[in-house]
């Protein structure tokens, strides 16, 4: 009797032995799929890293251009200014010469009326 329920209890034991193996078996496959899972989701993560890396210096690269390209458009403009102020300028001189020169032949038409009149009685004459 006593061998009997020794045999009894070591199958039982030996029963909820193999059942802890199997559930352990069954959680090792579960965590190998989600080892293998996140591995594959780590190696998508990383292209991903190097594909945004070789975009952002790509962006990089064209933003430098842009810079570049922006500084000679400004110096453009400053040069452009310069021109139509020496423009603006040389039109005020030209406007002030003009006024002189109106001036002048106002002064020279009053000449021209009175020397005119002083003829005219001569000729008269």
């Amino acid at each position: 009797r006593e061998i009997l329920s020794l045999k009894n209890r070591y199958e039982r034991l030996l029963k909820e032995e193999r059942e802890t193996s199997m559930r352990l078996k069954g959680d090792n496959g579960i965590l190998r799929k989600k080892f293998k899972s996140q591995a594959t989701e780590i190696e998508d993560f990383r292209t991903r890293k190097e594909e945004m890396e070789a975009e952002q210096r790509k962006l990089h690269t064209h933003i430098k251009t842009l810079e570049r390209d922006l500084l000679g458009c400004r110096k453009e403009i400053e040069e452009r200014d310069e021109t139509i102020q020496d423009k603006e300028r040389r039109i005020f001189d030209l406007k002030k010469k003009n006024q002189e020169l109106e001036k002048f032949k106002f002064v020279l038409d009053y000449k021209i009326k009175e020397l005119k009149k002083q003829i005219e009685p001569r000729e008269n004459d």
